[in-house]
């Protein structure tokens, strides 16, 4: 069975029960025991059980006739509520079960709550002696889980940046600086050093690193070279990532041409992701940059719940492992709640974005992502344009194969009146961040941008991309429907209407046009929301 985004399910054991649908929406799973069904199967091994099984769990009390009816109906009514998801359960005359393609667990993806008094399923009310006894076994092991994962002191992931090549020369040097690229890449976002072995073979005694970055230059006779990187985390020699790309001309790695800054981002976003799958689990920056990844995906999903999980998971990641980075993701957080009036009370989330910028530059001050970040505070909440364009720059120059810092030199050029180079800014990172999970984050940034600099064509296919990529985003459906109505396009400014008003608790179009507290401060400002009267 092939599982599309839209038919994927995901399911929360940790705390209340629940089930979303691959858009977010939470499914309508009525009855503690078809929730238990599902649960049980989530947590089994290869999310499979025989059916004698469950109705021993579910209904010990009943006869082996009357038990079997109750799981057949239970397998209806929860078939029923998954609706497009339906697939995803499966049973036969012996079994029952999940497509594991279908379907993802909290709990069995790598991050375990930082609060041990958390409990597995919490409030279901079963009553039958027999799921009693599985689910306290589950919660024993639940704790288990949570002790192991303690932290022990953090050293920091060690990563071996090296060039293969026969070449002692210009080949070898420029090989040497793309795997290093990748490698402070990777270190901006978690605790880690960089080791090197250019210079001759490791001393004794040199601790044995847990990631290697390498690059292999050849050339392939008309000029240009093929360029092969791969990633493999040592102890277990697994593949993190690899590539092959064709370079027509070695300058690129050394003048940062889009195709290099491109691979260098993907090849660090893609090993990060995968770092909590194969680090220690009693690291604390193995935990750290597996809470702090999740509060990344909520953080940029805009939503109000989502972006208050994603403050405490980076609250999480910074108790384990007292990273700036984590603050300066927290402070962004906190911008993002005031901007999108997440909270009733604005005043406070500002003066936290502040203090967190301050206290995120004191512990990490070369760390260039964290400047990126915090530049995009200092624009909105102190309204410091030097100082922002000044961290922005020295961002881009430092690392000019981050489209974080792409995105904050053009939102520091849209404040110092530069709007052809905010534009180009803002274009540029979206091509380095083409492959990120989180591109709509660049795609709705540069819409706005392009508002700004109007081009309005342009902002349209931008947030285009921005909801393709992430149909529940709302600030790209906000502007998607201004500008659709700007060009004429009633129809699809309608439609777009009506999905916010799916996606947006109290979305109203009178808000949008006459609320001027609402999040479209550059389309107010263009005077881009008249047009949207039409639809009133």
């Amino acid at each position: 069975m092939n599982q599309t985004h839209a038919n994927k399910i995901t399911i929360s054991v940790l705390g209340p029960f629940q089930v979303r649908d691959g858009d977010g929406v939470v499914l309508p799973l009525k009855g503690a025991k078809n929730q238990a069904l599902l649960a049980m199967l989530a947590l089994s091994p290869d999310m499979s059980r025989p059916r004698r099984w469950l109705e021993d769990k579910l209904w010990s009390t009943f006869g082996p006739e009357q038990a079997s009816a109750n799981l057949r109906q239970a397998l209806s009514k929860l078939r029923s509520a998954l609706g497009p998801s339906a697939d995803t359960l499966c049973a036969d005359r012996s079994s029952v079960s999940l497509d594991p393609r279908g379907v993802t667990v909290d709990l069995l993806e790598e991050v375990v709550p930082e609060d041990d008094r958390i409990e597995l399923l919490q409030g279901i009310d079963v009553r039958d002696p027999e799921f009693e006894d599985w689910l306290r076994q589950e919660r024993a092991a639940l704790l288990s889980k949570l002790a192991k994962a303690s932290p022990s002191d953090s050293r920091g992931i060690l990563i071996n940046c090296r060039a293969l090549t026969e070449d002692p020369g210009r080949e070898r040097m420029l090989g040497e600086v793309l795997s290093n690229q990748i490698g402070e890449n990777i270190a901006e976002q978690v605790r880690a050093w960089r080791q090197s072995e250019c210079d001759g073979p490791l001393p004794e005694g040199a601790p044995t690193s847990d990631v290697q970055v390498s690059t292999q230059l050849i050339p392939n006779g008309d000029g240009g070279h093929a360029l092969f990187i791969k990633a493999t985390h040592q102890p277990s020699a697994r593949i993190l990532y690899s590539k092959l790309q064709q370079l027509d001309r070695l300058e690129d790695i050394l003048t940062a041409e889009i195709a290099v800054s491109r691979t260098v981002f993907e090849a660090a976003d893609q090993i990060i992701g995968k770092l909590p799958h194969v680090l220690e689990k009693d690291r604390p920056e193995t935990r750290s940059t597996a809470l702090s990844r999740l509060g990344l995906y909520r953080m940029f999903s805009f939503e109000k719940d989502a972006l208050r999980e994603a403050y405490g998971l980076m609250d999480q990641a910074f108790k384990r492992d007292q990273n700036g980075i984590y603050l300066a993701w927290a402070s962004m957080i906190r911008l993002t709640q005031m901007i999108e009036m997440a909270e009733a009370d604005q005043q406070p989330l500002l003066d936290e974005a502040v203090e967190l910028h301050y206290r995120a530059m004191e512990l990490a001050p070369d760390n260039v992502l964290v400047h990126a970040i915090v530049s995009k505070v200092r624009g909105t909440a102190l309204g410091d344009t030097a100082g922002v364009l000044d961290l922005a720059q020295n961002a881009v120059e430092r690392n000019p194969a981050s489209a974080f810092a792409w995105k904050s030199l053009s939102e520091a050029l849209i404040l110092s009146g530069d709007l052809d180079g905010a534009f180009t800014a803002s274009a540029r990172a979206c091509l380095i961040a083409r492959t990120s999970p989180f591109k709509h984050f660049w795609d709705t940034g540069h819409c706005i941008v392009a508002v700004a600099c109007n081009r309005p064509q342009e902002a349209i296919e931008a947030g285009e991309a921005a909801v393709r990529s992430a149909p529940l985003s709302r600030p790209a459906h906000r502007h998607l429907l201004a500008l659709y109505a700007l060009e004429g396009q009633l129809d699809k400014a309608q439609a777009v209407a009506e999905k916010l008003a799916k996606i947006e608790p109290g979305f109203s179009l009178d808000r949008l046009v006459n609320d001027d507290s609402y999040p479209v401060r550059t389309l107010r400002n263009k005077g881009m929301l008249e047009p949207i009267r039409a639809l009133l």
